[in-house]
């Protein structure tokens, strides 16, 4: 007879396996393992059911437990809980304790004694009444509704946690908001007014407080819509407006920032006037800022970035030009290192951050994206990323267009 004794601590910790004939080859385990560990990763939901019966009746006979590491796909268990601990005895097939035994009193007298009082053990589970059944039944009731009002506390707490913090940055950004726009525009109006009298040195620090302002600007712009979205608050103020005079006078913004890189931003937008767009012409801004400044911190000193607005057809997208409506689209190149396709997916999720830094150590709090997406969508519109590591990013935003009134 082949099989396999276990011998455990109360806590069915092993303490020492014992085999008995060949033993199970497959079963095994060092001392302190849990033994219901021992049966494999898909049985032990079986055998904590064997160890939970076993702790309230104190013995069981001839118990199956699932386990694939033998060929039978199941071992039959018997024991019995003592003063000592616990003791197992594995059989391959039902009703091998008696045979077991027989050659454990030979091999094993001690241990044989241990499991001498299962002979007379009755097989057959105990039946619980309907009593029984009845009172546990409403003591899990019990316990679930309290785990219900105590997750429903815990739910109200995070709630008002999350909306104050999401009401202090909305204060911090906007109240951030205004001396910036000061520091960019006393800035603008030194260079302005003290053109040709700057020494090098002098208009390159000017170029440095704009740039540094507009980048932070940014910043805060992505703050206050983080804030609003969390909120469920992001509201667009839609109204028919020029998509390509606002394209063209973002892009001459973003020069300032492309400039202190040396990388030059090339546009390219159509020639006959289209449509007007139906769009919030801020978030529209600040969708371009957050594809521009990603295009330029990823891109080389003296690299080239390319930003092209055209019209684009529902009936065939990004082939025919359709007159009086369809789509606008806009896309953001770039020369930089790209993105490895294990970071595409999650590119637009909130603070998302690719492994890479910006050529020059510039970081990022992975929100600029996420808020491109949340405003394109909040538009009806689609946007997309195309890259890979080595040949740059492409960033594809497609909008719907309103046709101009006669």
């Amino acid at each position: 007879m082949d099989g396999l004794v276990l011998t455990c601590d109360h806590d069915g910790r092993l303490r020492a396996l014992h085999r008995v004939g060949s033993g199970l080859p497959g079963l095994t385990g060092k001392p302190g393992t849990p033994f219901p560990v021992l049966f494999g990763p898909d049985a032990v939901a079986g055998a904590l059911d064997l160890f939970s019966g076993l702790r309230k009746s104190g013995r069981t006979i001839d118990q199956p437990v699932p386990s694939r590491i033998d060929p039978a796909g199941v071992f039959h268990v018997s024991g019995l809980g003592d003063a000592e601990g616990l003791v197992l005895a594995v059989a391959r097939a039902p009703g091998g304790l008696s045979a077991l035994l027989e050659e454990l009193e030979a091999l094993n007298p001690r241990l044989a004694r241990r499991l001498a009082p299962l002979r007379s053990a009755v097989p057959a589970p105990a039946v619980p009444s309907a009593d029984t059944l009845f009172d546990e039944m409403t003591l899990l009731n019990n316990e679930l509704a309290n785990a219900q009002r105590a997750l429903a506390k815990a739910n109200a707490e995070l709630a008002a946690s999350n909306e104050q913090k999401n009401r202090l940055m909305g204060m911090l950004a906007h109240d951030l908001r205004t001396p910036l726009q000061v520091v960019v525009g006393f800035a603008e109006l030194l260079e302005q007014r003290l053109d040709g009298r700057l020494e090098a040195t002098e208009r390159a620090c000017l170029e440095r407080i704009r740039e540094s302002s507009l980048s932070m600007r940014h910043m805060v712009e992505d703050a206050l819509s983080l804030a609003a979205l969390q909120a469920g608050r992001l509201r667009l103020a839609r109204r028919p407006s020029d998509l390509a005079a606002l394209v063209r006078r973002n892009v001459s913004m973003n020069r300032v920032l492309a400039e202190g890189k040396t990388i030059t931003i090339e546009l390219s937008v159509p020639e006959r006037p289209l449509p007007m767009a139906d769009i919030d012409p801020a978030k529209l801004d600040q969708l371009l800022n957050n594809l521009l400044s990603n295009a330029v911190k990823y891109s080389d000193r003296g690299g080239r970035v390319r930003v092209a607005l055209s019209e684009v057809s529902d009936e065939a997208p990004g082939e025919t030009p359709c007159e009086g409506g369809g789509r606008a689209r806009l896309r953001v190149s770039d020369e930089g290192r790209g993105i490895p396709p294990a970071e595409l997916a999650q590119l637009f999720q909130p603070f998302a951050r690719t492994g890479r830094l910006g050529t020059e150590g510039e970081g990022t709090v992975g929100l600029g994206l996420y808020i491109c997406r949340s405003i394109v969508e909040g538009h009806g519109g689609r946007i997309t990323a195309d890259s890979a590591p080595g040949r740059g990013s492409t960033f594809t935003v497609d909008l719907p267009l309103v046709a101009s009134s006669p």
